[in-house]
């Protein structure tokens, strides 16, 4: 078996990137109507100013506004990414808090009414 020249890799590698990128270009604006769809869910305001997409967390006001728009390019690929880890952690700390909401009513089921009366509850 010929092993591979450097030309070849390097060949190889420059295709690998660029299918990356044709997939990545090809499915932007499906994961970007996903992401903007949890974003709303998650309590972000989405406007339209010049001809983009304005996600601001009503939250957290003091974090910046992340500007999207349909074409796909590096910028918005990055903006997408970021848009998503902030809606991951907010959609984490809502399934953290609904679990310990869970776990406090299922310990407080378990009182006795003596108990329940003593805690004031």
């Amino acid at each position: 078996m010929a092993r591979e020249t450097k030309a070849e890799r390097l060949a190889r590698e420059a295709q690998a990137r660029y299918a990356f990128e044709a997939e990545q270009a090809a499915s932007y604006p499906d994961r970007l109507m996903s992401m903007l769809e949890r974003a709303v869910k998650q309590n972000y305001e989405l406007t339209v100013r010049n001809a983009k997409f304005v996600v601001e967390d009503r939250d957290a006001r003091r974090d910046s506004a992340v500007e999207l728009t349909l074409t796909y390019n590096r910028a918005n690929q990055e903006a997408l990414y970021e848009l998503d880890s902030r809606v991951e952690a907010k959609e984490e700390a809502e399934r953290e808090a609904l679990r310990r909401v869970q776990v406090r009513n299922a310990a407080l089921t378990k009182l006795s009414q003596e108990e329940r009366e003593v805690l004031g509850l």
